[in-house]
């Protein structure tokens, strides 16, 4: 197995994490929504935001990654005065968490991805009509 002991290293990071639910919701954007989107969410900042987080949750998910990934809170840009930027530092690690055959139980699923990622699109959806137009939606189950 070419990638043993890569896949070792990922297993031994990714089982060490207190919330692994987070991280890999975390990463399903990283991996799975980014590579269909023209803008990735790339910044702590929006990601907290799109999985519908506390600030700050998403640099506190990811803290105990730093081996896998980077946060790099010194990238400054003109909209806010600090932003982390996410990046994975390791190209493999997206084959890696892709391949259930390789990442066992921290296989990310595409399809499962997008379909979180659709319900919670609908869910911000939802609370921007309610607190645009002050109209209660009916909730979507």
């Amino acid at each position: 197995m070419p990638y043993a002991e890569l896949d070792s290293l990922y297993h031994h990071v990714l089982g060490n994490v207190d919330n692994i639910e987070a991280v890999k919701q975390v990463l399903g954007v990283l991996v799975v929504v980014n590579s269909n989107l023209d803008h990735p969410l790339e910044f702590m900042n929006h990601m907290d935001k799109w999985l519908c987080w506390q600030p700050g949750e998403t640099k506190a998910c990811l803290s105990q990654l730093a081996s896998i990934i980077e946060c790099d809170e010194d990238y400054k840009n003109y909209v806010d005065d600090g932003v982390g930027v996410i990046s994975i530092l390791h190209a493999s690690l997206s084959d890696f968490l892709l391949d259930p055959s390789r990442s066992h139980q921290f296989y990310l699923c595409r399809g499962s991805i997008l379909s979180e990622c659709a319900a919670l699109g609908l869910h911000r959806l939802h609370h921007q009509a309610l607190d645009s137009f002050g109209v209660l939606l009916p909730s979507l189950k």
